[in-house]
């Protein structure tokens, strides 16, 4: 299964960032796959010359913490979801510290970072000229990942030559029950959750 998860841009213009959904068609594993231009990183999210793939890393970190919540029939202690958010922007910002792996982007070996949190990872490469790619996994191996350039996006339901919509990408997700990775841990919070739950004072 794939889909057009997520994208970001302005109205009637080409998306400048674009977030895709996989899933396996006979589980619950997948990726989502986001890719981020260097340059709009670069001059407008940093304009004071901050760090760029700090920024990088802390939209992955955060994509990581909203995929790992279990369902929203489970009852969301007091503080977590602000702790779980901290959390992600601590990790993004020691983004050096995170392990390196390989993935394998059209065919060539590049350098990846990557960070494991509550049965799932994130993970980020800063090897193309243009574009850093970001990805998100659940229940699969964060080493030797295979990504390829797309260009025409009809196997993932969408049509590039009409401007996109997200009422639209909504509309067209809900009739694809399977468009969306399910949690690691459905009906529960994970324990690297749990252990950032506020202390009563």
């Amino acid at each position: 299964m794939r889909w057009v998860d997520f994208f970001e841009g302005a109205p009637d213009t080409p998306p400048w960032a674009l977030w895709l959904g996989h899933r396996d068609e006979e589980g619950e594993s997948g990726v989502r796959v986001g890719t981020l231009p260097r340059k709009r990183y670069e001059q407008t999210m940093c304009p004071g010359g901050g760090d760029p793939v700090a920024e990088v890393a802390h939209s992955g970190a955060l994509g990581l913490v909203n995929l790992t919540l279990p369902d929203t029939s489970v009852p969301r202690p007091d503080g977590l979801i602000v702790a779980l958010v901290e959390h992600a922007e601590r990790q993004a910002k020691r983004y050096r510290e995170w392990p390196l792996v390989w993935w394998d982007i059209d065919g060539a070996w590049v350098r990846a970072r990557v960070w494991h949190f509550a049965g799932a990872w994130t993970g980020f490469t800063e090897a193309l000229a243009d574009t850093y790619v970001v990805a998100i996994g659940v229940g699969v191996e964060s080493r030797g990942l295979s990504l390829a350039r797309v260009t025409d996006l009809t196997a993932y339901g969408t049509d590039l030559r009409a401007p996109l919509s997200l009422i639209e990408l909504g509309r067209h997700k809900s009739t694809q029950p399977k468009a969306w990775i399910p949690p690691p841990t459905r009906g529960a919070f994970h324990p690297d959750q749990l252990a950032l739950t506020p202390k009563a004072d």
